[in-house]
């Protein structure tokens, strides 16, 4: 898998949709870590973020 990624990284497109699924999970972590989080919106963030690892997994699968 390691060396999977690294091939990615030297694609420009992957690597700037990988950068932007990054990105986008960080916010969404940071939200979801927020005492003011009401719980249901909890629940979306969590359907989000396994959406972009889901994402994020078949375009590393794609490339092996």
């Amino acid at each position: 898998m390691k060396y999977t990624v690294w091939r990615v990284l030297d694609d420009e497109k992957i690597n700037s949709t990988l950068l932007d699924i990054a990105v986008l999970h960080v916010k969404l972590a940071l939200e979801y870590s927020n005492n003011n989080t009401l719980p249901c919106r909890k629940e979306v963030i969590r359907a989000e973020i396994l959406r972009l690892r889901m994402e994020r997994d078949i375009i590393l699968e794609r490339r092996e």
